[in-house]
């Protein structure tokens, strides 16, 4: 099927759409982003070693649940935390174990400290053993105090070991000073399933398939703390969703009386039918029930002088929530709406007891509340972080030309601020709060580009920095040592990404990895809608995607003037485009966009209805039948800057 508006004229000597006109739209995809076959078996092998020390860490506790010892789960509070928390809680007592956990204070800061450890000392005085999860590492300080009073100390963390080391009993991590793991990037919950893995393979076969369930936790963990999507982390993601999908109940879109109750899921029916601990039961329990709270979630639809909109029948109007359908649940679900909404506790000062209690509360009710409560949280940090962001860009910064800007917010806020400025600037970026005193400590969150590692670039230069290489905490003696911060990351970085542009290893600018349309720079044609079909059902079965496997980005060069334009939704607040093969592009929310592509379509000025945009490709199924469509994420237009998706989230 071939457009009547394109030709075969060669124009220049060159093929109207490129180089490549001849193969499939997926094969030019992959001849571009240098996806060969080899390549993508080999980040798709998920085996791997066991960890250093898994073994002992398994043993000893072989022996605490011998000796019906009590031990003490002790995690992070970021999202990676909070399911490495759950995980720990509901594996170790399905494995009949006297496990107990305790919910951490995020004021204390990242490190285990000496008052945390006596608070759940105090909390559980039969305790005889803890172990950690996504932490601990380097809180010698805590852990030295753990074993003051008496409790063996196991630290299992993914964060990179500092000299001296460790002094806790055993510590299981990939980036300790000793380890030779292969693909150290795995997350806090994947280290801890590693050694529920080894203890439930060398002592407790029976329960390989239980502790095997638990990959759902660790996957949310894998992308809500950003880790490469490679190798055994793939695998572990998919896993992660396909037993999500499991705890999903799906009710046709015309059935409006079915109540959505997560007793009908399929993995629900199924726990409750076997003898599980009801920690284990519990966890999953509430794992469906904040899915319910997505889907139900409705916000509501203001307009620009904050008042309550009202649909077409005069009731008050709300946005629909998230996992409309079992199609919306993904990696992106995870990484743009659980993780955000789970990590905003920390942001605005609301209680770890409700990012846990959603998981190990009694009853469903109470898990269902509090739930409700992350999700009316996240509105809330949404609100504030944009207040924020917007008083950052209008404030004096005297060391924004270096990446490191001041703000007022609240130090839970900081890290999702300096990963919004970095977004925006491109280059490593460090938030602090205003200081009062110059000769005082500076404390902030840097967060960085790939290309940039942080810790093993600052720390030469005696400056701590502590956590990851893109995303970690920074600390300097006074406001002198961070205008000398400043400037030495600023040099830093500029030498590392000039190396890294001569080397090749780097490309300058942001372009599309496959553009679609009837200009000379573009791929190939947009002219057969199966074709489209196909490139986009090859693209989905590529997935996951996230860090470091980013999903492929798509531009379309359209001309509106051969294109069928109009509104769609309740409030026709979205915006229809048909392309000439019959295609549709929905750009959501933009609405207020309409007279302008209609301009644009009916411009007298040669080349100006040609519209540059942005889209994610996706199947829609309807009635049985599939289709596909493409959704607008920004659209770059000929004489203005990139325009994001009003309706895309942070």
């Amino acid at each position: 099927m071939t457009d009547p508006g394109i030709t075969d004229t060669l124009v220049n000597g060159i093929p109207p759409f490129g180089e490549y006109r001849d193969e499939s739209l997926f094969s030019i995809l992959c001849r571009k982003r240098g996806w060969t076959d080899d390549y993508l078996m080999s980040i798709n092998d998920p085996s791997h070693d066991e960890l250093k020390d898994v073994d002992r860490m398994a043993a000893e506790l072989h022996r605490i649940r011998l000796a019906g010892e009590q031990i003490v789960v002790l995690p992070d509070f970021d999202m990676d935390g909070i399911t490495s928390g759950v995980l720990g809680w509901a594996g170790l007592n399905e494995l009949g174990f006297d496990a107990q956990l305790y919910v951490p204070d995020y004021r204390r800061g990242h490190d285990i400290s000496v008052d945390a450890v006596r608070e759940l000392r105090a909390q559980f005085p039969n305790a005889s053993a803890i172990i950690t999860c996504d932490g601990g590492i380097n809180s010698n300080d805590g852990i030295q105090e753990a074993r003051n009073l008496g409790l063996i100390t196991l630290v299992t963390d993914h964060h990179l070991e500092l000299p001296p080391g460790s002094v806790a009993d055993i510590s299981v991590n990939p980036v300790r000073l000793a380890e030779t793991y292969a693909h150290p990037g795995i997350c806090g919950a994947y280290v801890l399933h590693q050694v529920l893995t080894a203890y439930a393979d060398r002592y407790a076969p029976e329960k390989q398939g239980e502790i095997s369930m638990l990959k759902l936790f660790a996957g949310i963990g894998t992308v809500s703390d950003v880790m490469p999507l490679y190798f055994e982390n793939r695998k572990m993601v998919r896993d992660s969703l396909s037993l999500a999908s499991l705890l999903y109940v799906s009710i046709p879109i015309e059935d409006t009386v079915t109540e959505y109750d997560v007793e009908n899921s399929i993995l629900m029916t199924l726990l409750r039918s076997q003898a599980h601990h009801p920690a284990f039961v519990s966890a999953f329990e509430g794992f469906a029930l904040v899915m319910k709270a997505f889907k139900e979630h409705r916000k509501p639809l203001l307009d620009e002088d904050g008042n309550q909109q009202l649909d077409w029948q005069g009731k008050p109007a709300f946005a629909a929530g998230k996992l409309r359908s079992r199609d919306e649940l993904n990696e992106e679900f995870y990484a743009f709406y659980l993780a955000p909404a789970f990590n905003a506790i920390r942001r605005v000062g609301g209680s770890m007891h409700d990012a846990f209690g959603a998981f190990t509360a009694p009853t469903v009710a109470e898990k269902y509340e509090h739930a409700k409560a992350v999700i009316d949280i996240n509105e809330l940090r949404k609100e504030l972080s944009e207040e924020y962001l917007a008083k950052l860009w209008t404030e004096d910064q005297p060391l924004a030309e270096h990446g490191v800007y001041f703000t007022d917010a609240p130090t839970g806020m900081l890290g999702l601020i300096a990963s919004r400025v970095s977004r925006d600037t491109g280059i490593p970026t460090v938030v602090v709060r205003r200081p009062t005193d110059p000769t005082a400590e500076v404390g902030g969150s840097a967060r960085s580009p790939q290309w940039f590692p942080i810790i093993s670039t600052m720390t030469p230069f005696g400056f701590t920095a502590i956590g990851h290489e893109n995303a970690c905490g920074v600390r300097v003696k006074s406001l002198s040592e961070l205008v000398r911060f400043a400037e030495l990351m600023h040099e830093a970085a500029e030498s590392i990404y000039t190396q890294l542009l001569v080397s090749g290893e780097l490309e300058a600018g942001q372009g599309a990895d496959l553009v679609l349309g009837p200009e000379d720079d573009c791929d190939a044609g947009l002219t057969d809608v199966e074709e489209m079909l196909d490139l986009t059902r090859a693209i989905d079965s590529l997935a996951p995607f996230g860090h470091g496997f980013e999903r492929p980005e798509i531009e379309f060069a359209v001309d509106l003037s051969r294109c069928s334009i109009g509104t769609l939704g309740t409030d026709d607040q979205h915006l229809r485009i048909v392309l000439p093969i019959g295609m549709k592009v929905l750009w959501w929310n933009a609405a207020e966009r309409y007279a302008d592509l209609r301009d644009l379509a009916e411009s007298p000025i040669p080349g100006e209805s040609m519209l540059r945009m942005r889209v994610k490709l996706s199947v829609n199924v309807f009635r049985g039948n599939e289709s596909v469509q493409a959704i607008v994420e920004r659209v770059i237009e000929p004489t203005a800057a990139p325009i994001d998706d009003p309706n895309s989230e942070e």
